[in-house]
């Protein structure tokens, strides 16, 4: 009888220090997703970093102009199962563009300043964690219209 004690006490002890380890994993790292200001590199705690390597943050542009970014991760369509971008412009985080390349002609901005944001997501649409954004401004006598990229549209036929 004692010996079922034994073992009894050796497993509530055992499952308290697994629970014990998991709540300690889960807390370290300072929680949420890395983002980066001035398109320097985004990451977070696995290790992924993205950043916009041209233009340069603040930069005066004319269109189309390209946009390069460099990210730890391979990049490809979702059906590769790869990791992908998301594009936005000017804060519109649910009108987004899927790229798979690291590099974009941007076309259509209006003459201004505008902020444009990449985020590095997984094939399936849900969010690897490091994020970069700049802001540029577009000299006037370009054409306005919906920001667009040119080249390198998604071929992603997943309907995102």
């Amino acid at each position: 009888m004692s010996r079922i004690m034994i073992t009894r006490r050796g497993v509530v002890v055992g499952a308290g220090a697994v629970l014990l380890l998991a709540l300690s994993g889960c807390s370290g790292g300072g929680g949420g997703y890395g983002s980066s200001g001035g398109g320097g590199g985004g990451g977070d705690d696995s290790g992924a970093t993205i950043s916009i390597t041209a233009p340069k943050d603040h930069a005066t542009v004319s269109e189309p102009f390209r946009l390069t970014v460099k990210s730890s991760e391979a990049m490809g369509p979702t059906s590769s199962g790869k990791d992908h971008l998301h594009l936005t412009f000017d804060g519109n985080a649910q009108d987004y563009t899927v790229e798979t390349k690291p590099t974009v002609m941007i076309n259509n901005l209006k003459s201004g300043q505008h902020k444009i944001k990449v985020t590095l997501q997984h094939a399936d649409h849900s969010p690897v964690g490091p994020a970069a954004e700049i802001t540029v401004t577009v000299m006037s006598g370009t054409s306005g219209g919906s920001p667009s990229p040119s080249s390198s549209r998604s071929t992603d036929t997943n309907g995102y």
